[in-house]
């Protein structure tokens, strides 16, 4: 097995002495799990995330501030092997006036590996590195960069996963070239009629030089469930509550749709 991981974790190493966002960009609320493209396959979402109460008031000047946001991102995936996967993103938002705007591109490419241990059991491993540009509005520095690990086991109707992940402005910005770190959980439970139900947390401890993990930290966590629709589109929902003083949203919206094809 550790033969195996040395591709991904060769690059994560090189990538990470490379700067790589100075703040996660808030268009894509998500857990990175074993689900992935097959070779040949192309896949396509949309992610739409609405922060009902959340911070009104802008961070730096030109700060599109999350209240009342609408953020909307429609996804395309490539199956490019049986364990890498070429992703492309377009985020957009809709403001309090209802007005469209365009906010970036990112580029991702997505490594998984999966291994059956034992009877009724999985392990699954990964790294996430992407590539993104962003309008002003969204965050300070305009290239950004992520590297995410991927961590999980399926036991039985269970699956636990894990994302650790640093991040870093890959541009000049007021608040300099710092490293993020974040970590975002997830435990679901497969119910019948492939429906699946669980609870997602995302904190964000903030600069790895000076973490920090009280109530000044970013903390929100989501209720969430998985199904299919009759005309087979894949939905993922959830609402979160951001639940620390040094959470922006505290209440959030958020749907995946996969879309067939």
């Amino acid at each position: 097995m550790f033969k195996k991981v040395r591709i991904p974790v060769l690059l994560a190493a090189l990538l990470a002495l490379v700067p790589v966002a100075a703040t996660a960009a808030p268009d894509e609320i998500v857990v990175f799990t074993d689900e992935f493209e097959k070779p040949g396959e192309v896949g396509y979402e949309l992610h739409v995330n609405y922060a009902r109460r959340a911070r009104s008031t802008p961070d730096y000047p030109g700060e599109q501030p999350p209240h009342h946001v609408v953020r909307v991102m429609p996804e395309i995936v490539w199956g490019l092997s049986g364990k890498w996967n070429l992703g492309l993103h377009f985020p957009m938002s809709v403001d309090r006036g209802g007005k469209l705007t365009a906010d970036g591109v990112k580029v991702r490419m997505h490594y998984l590996d999966n291994n059956e241990y034992a009877e009724g059991k999985s392990f699954f491993y990964g790294a996430n590195y992407e590539i993104a540009y962003y309008d002003e509005r969204i965050t300070e520095s305009k290239y950004n960069g992520e590297i995410r690990g991927i961590i999980g086991t399926r036991q039985g109707d269970w699956r636990f996963t894990v994302n650790p992940i640093l991040t870093q402005s890959l541009s000049k910005n007021p608040s300099g070239r710092y490293v993020d770190f974040e970590i975002f959980g997830q435990a679901m439970r497969e119910l019948a009629g492939d429906v699946a139900v669980g609870i997602e947390h995302y904190s964000s401890p903030g600069r790895v030089r000076d973490l920090t993990w009280g109530t000044q930290s970013e903390q929100i966590t989501y209720l969430v469930t998985e199904f299919k629709t009759r005309n087979h589109f894949d939905l993922h929902l959830g609402v979160g509550h951001g639940w620390t003083t040094g959470t922006d949203d505290k209440l959030v919206f958020k749907a995946l749709v996969g879309i067939p094809f």
